[in-house]
């Protein structure tokens, strides 16, 4: 859209008052929605997309009277051309994530989406006295055809205008089958089982808990998902009844049980889920192919993203029925009697924190005497405080990153008065081939098979010089350039022609960190070697990489290099890239300003 001049103060959205019926423009706002919006502010409209906890300020939600629906049309349309970058300092914060839409969508487009966003919110808002009381299929249809269409598509194959943009993909509804079940592997959920699916949705998916519609309107829902596959029909025309999976009371948590589990999960589960429980198993490689949704496994590390719930007796469902759709198989009461069950469960919680961490915006970097620890695995950084950051894909700007394998970063510092220190940490759970020529590596071996299926195949063939991947695998610590530390903080993806930044980047080939500027995401520059300052250190273990980059406080360049000082507050974001799965460039991870002090 080339830019033109607007007067808001009269301006009005033309498909709203349109002479024709706005139905066809709604539907195109909801498409333009699905494509562009629905990552940050979510299938509800409530700010709670699959980016919605990664970005600070956090989405807006537009389900409450003091949102733009209810302000002047030229409000809504001046906020989506400008977006939340650089906007007058009077309204601020706007260093959002919110792209300027301005010069991606037309006019027509943005007013359709606004549409769109006012009907759908006006709805949720309004009185429900309406809703009849009885669930029938006819409102589960209608329903369906208006809130779920764009992602399970007209005929609930899994093809809405979102299933390009998404991973997972949205369920297939016309095969029966849903992940989380009381039934057997492969076997059709029960009524109950589509309710609740419904009611709770799909944690860390596009699909969102629809708990805020009525029981009746649910129970719809219900009926008419029903029809869009055959298996339901035949189930009932048999007379079948529905197998139904019954969770025992756990037995009490003893070490003991731990180490059965433990020896269990290496033998029956490190083969996906890996030794640390990162997804990073040898058989990752055959099995995951993001282009057709065969997904990675889960990441054990992080009870929070898991789909069920991180309770015993959720993991312990899981187990037992497997996830439909999916490579997780179901674990047999023929092959596990619920003791081994049990064992591998509470051997599961132990390889993880017990909830999600805390986010602090405020960084310390505590001060320490002496030399600073170099390498990652110097037990120094085991005294250090972590702090967790949250980071998305860059989906504000082309080329994008929908679905980045990487969702968080731990960051550590130190600083002695004389240089400081940083350890950055994040799960990758493929290994750029590369770094094993030059670092020790600890990757997640296949798993020992139980003595009845081990065949001697003599010793494996190993490259005796590996190639590096097509991309490759990144990190960068991002501050304010030194010309910006006073002035106005630069926008939060590398920052824009008059607002530059400092960048430390990482990259596992060629094997170096290096010190970059950069003044918006596709505008970069090395500096020049006098400039570059830094040394690193980096391993890899399980499925988690660890790089160290240490820097004087104070470098000659004051113009271009982040200067620290004991005391002061410096701002510093992160950008990660995940080279196996085709992030370079703008497709990357990234994080919010974070305020770091040095102690």
């Amino acid at each position: 859209m080339e830019k033109q001049t607007f007067s808001l103060k009269n301006l009005r959205n033309p498909f709203t008052r349109a002479a024709k019926s706005p139905e066809k423009a709604l539907q195109e706002g909801a498409t333009v929605y699905f494509k562009h919006c629905v990552f940050c502010h979510g299938d509800l409209l409530d700010g709670s997309g699959v980016f919605g906890d990664r970005f600070f300020p956090k989405p807006a939600s537009f389900i409450h009277e003091g949102s733009f629906i209810n302000k002047p049309e030229g409000y809504g349309f001046w906020r989506v051309l400008k977006g939340g970058k650089g906007l007058p300092k009077p309204y601020s914060p706007w260093n959002s994530a919110m792209p300027a839409w301005e010069g991606q969508l037309t006019v027509d487009e943005v007013w359709k989406v606004l549409l769109f966003i006012q009907t759908t919110a006006r709805e949720r808002l309004a009185d429900k006295a309406n809703t009849p009381s009885e669930p029938s299929e006819d409102l589960g249809k209608k329903i369906y055809q208006d809130k779920c269409v764009h992602c399970h598509g007209a005929t609930g194959e899994g093809d809405g205008v979102i299933t390009p943009f998404s991973s997972p993909r949205p369920r297939d509804l016309s095969k029966g089958h849903i992940k989380l079940r009381t039934t057997p592997f492969g076997k059709v959920p029960t009524d109950d089982d589509l309710f609740l699916a419904i009611t709770h949705g799909m944690k860390g998916t596009t699909m969102p808990p629809w708990g805020h519609l009525s029981e009746t309107e649910r129970w719809g829902l219900v009926a008419y998902i029903k029809t869009l596959s055959p298996k339901f029909e035949k189930f009932e025309k048999k007379n079948k009844s529905h197998t139904i999976i019954t969770v025992p009371e756990p037995p009490p948590l003893t070490l003991e049980s731990i180490a059965r589990g433990k020896d269990l999960f290496i033998k029956n589960c490190s083969g996906c889920h890996g030794v640390k429980g990162r997804n990073d198993g040898v058989s990752t490689r055959k099995i995951v192919n993001i282009p057709t949704d065969a997904l990675w496994p889960r990441n054990l590390s992080k009870p929070w993203t898991f789909r069920r719930g991180v309770s015993r007796k959720q993991i312990y469902l899981t187990l037992r029925t497997g996830l439909s759709g999916t490579a997780m198989p179901r674990f047999s009461e023929r092959v596990f009697n619920d003791a081994k069950v049990w064992d591998i469960v509470h051997y599961v919680q132990t390889l993880s924190l017990s909830q999600k961490p805390e986010v602090s915006r405020q960084i310390r970097i505590r001060r320490t005497d002496g030399t600073l620890p170099e390498n990652p695995e110097d037990p120094v950084w085991k005294t250090v405080p972590s702090y967790f950051f949250p980071v998305g894909g860059q989906i504000m700007y082309s080329e994008k990153s929908f679905f980045p394998t990487t969702d968080n970063v731990y960051l550590k510092a130190l600083h002695n008065g004389d240089e400081i220190a940083f350890l950055v940490e994040w799960d990758d759970p493929k290994m750029d081939p590369f770094l094993s020529n030059l670092i020790p590596v600890k990757e997640s071996p296949p798993p020992p098979l139980p003595p009845e299926l081990q065949v001697d195949e003599g010793e494996p063939q190993v490259e005796s010089h590996p190639k590096p991947q097509k991309f490759s695998d990144s990190v960068a610590l991002q501050f304010p350039a030194a010309e910006e530390q006073n002035g106005d903080l630069p926008n939060f993806l590398n920052g824009d022609a008059d607002h530059p930044v400092n960048l430390w980047k990482w990259d596992s080939y060629p094997f170096a960190a290096t010190e970059l500027n950069a003044r918006g995401l596709q505008n970069w520059n090395e500096q020049d070697k006098p400039s570059q300052n830094l040394k690193f250190k980096a391993s890899y273990e399980y499925g988690r990489y660890s790089v160290v980059f240490v820097r004087k406080l104070k470098t000659p360049d004051t113009r271009q290099d982040v200067q620290f000082a004991s005391g002061a507050k410096v701002p510093v974001a992160v950008n990660v890239w995940n080279g196996s799965e085709g992030e370079t460039g703008t497709r990357k991870a990234v994080s919010s300003w974070f305020e770091a002090l040095l102690e």
